[in-house]
């Protein structure tokens, strides 16, 4: 019986959860013992908006019943750190050498509250003792953090099977389609917070992490309140998410602030690496904001990478069902967490 309860779990549908400072993405997975991978259903919601996603909960799996739904989870927490640094592999079997040097970089205290790892900045693989010295990236997440969307993911009947920084998995994803499509510059990667932009550099030697930049869709919103009269930050997000073409016209003014200190980041990098960047990222803003990402683009003087979810699924293993419209670019970021669960299926010989 045990042998066959194991086997009934793979053969259960499960779900995609993708949780930023604005929403919750989620999305509904066919059989997980199935390859490619079927997605049948998208949704977004407020990031605190439990209600709704439990709505959604009972229409996508009426078969759900009293038990817990297999998911596949990403989260932003607004602790989290990625920075790249050199690692002395030699000293990872010391006790907590990894947070020591994390905190070190970071100026973060109480370092046995945070779990940290060391990633192959090229294609994400932990460092071992076994791996030659070199940069890396250090991934710190405070266990609180963890420990808060756990017990969210359980009242809702949710068991993750995987829980991890949505940011890694973003910037694998792009690092594959950019080698993939022989993307010849560097992009720059923008995660859009409430506050706070976190801004990452694609390259030829893997990622590279600047400095956060201290703006983010707050500042947006206060911009639009001046431009638009509105009294308050609910209704200048409630224009912006229905644009006019005045307003389009005046989009930069609205990201002025965030790009002010975006533009000099681009630069500097150009000029320390010699490394051209041509296109630009955006992760985070909900759908209905989507249009201000093409105002940084101009404002900066940078195309708009846009990956083509068409190539890109089926070299993922993933597949959407045929009654499934294609989801907008905003998706490119949760559905990188589930792009590794299938093996990619290979390429068909040319005729």
């Amino acid at each position: 019986m045990p042998a066959l309860s194991l086997l009934a779990r793979n053969q259960r549908t499960g779900m995609l959860w993708n949780q930023t400072d604005h929403s919750v993405q989620v999305a509904r997975l066919g059989r997980l013992d199935e390859k490619p991978l079927l997605v049948d259903s998208f949704a977004e919601f407020s990031t605190g908006d439990d209600g709704a996603v439990e709505q959604w909960l009972r229409t996508a799996f009426p078969e759900k019943g009293q038990g817990y739904l297999p998911a596949y989870c990403g989260f932003h927490p607004p602790e989290r750190l990625l920075v790249r640094e050199t690692v002395n592999t030699r000293r990872m079997t010391e006790p907590n050498y990894l947070a020591a040097l994390l905190a070190e970089q970071a100026k973060i205290t109480l370092v046995n509250e945070w779990q940290v790892s060391a990633l192959h900045p090229l294609d994400g693989e932990l460092f071992t003792p076994a791996t030659p010295s070199r940069p890396g990236l250090l991934l710190g997440l405070p266990v609180s953090g963890v420990r808060d969307l756990q017990q969210r993911l359980r009242k809702l009947g949710l068991r993750p099977r995987r829980l991890e920084v949505g940011s890694v998995a973003l910037l694998g994803a792009l690092s594959r389609y950019m080698r993939e499509t022989a993307y010849p510059h560097a992009a720059v990667v923008c995660e859009i917070g409430q506050a706070q932009t976190r801004i990452y550099f694609v390259a030829r030697d893997g990622v590279h992490t600047p400095a956060t930049l201290p703006h983010g869709l707050l500042s947006i919103l206060e911009a639009a309140m001046k431009e638009l009269a509105a009294p308050d930050i609910a209704t200048a997000r409630q224009q912006l998410a229905e644009p006019t073409e005045e307003l389009r016209s005046h989009s930069r003014r609205l990201v002025r602030m965030l790009t002010r200190h975006l533009k000099p980041a681009v630069d500097y990098f150009e000029m320390q690496t010699g490394q051209p960047i041509g296109a630009l990222f955006c992760a985070h803003l909900p759908a209905n904001l989507g249009w201000l990402e093409e105002a940084m683009c101009a404002a900066i003087d940078l195309e708009f990478l846009v990956p083509n979810l068409d190539t890109w699924l089926p070299l993922s293993g993933i597949q959407l069902a045929p009654d499934v419209p294609p989801p907008g670019r905003t998706w490119f970021q949760p559905l990188s967490l589930i792009s590794e669960l299938a093996p990619a299926v290979p390429h068909e010989p040319k005729s």
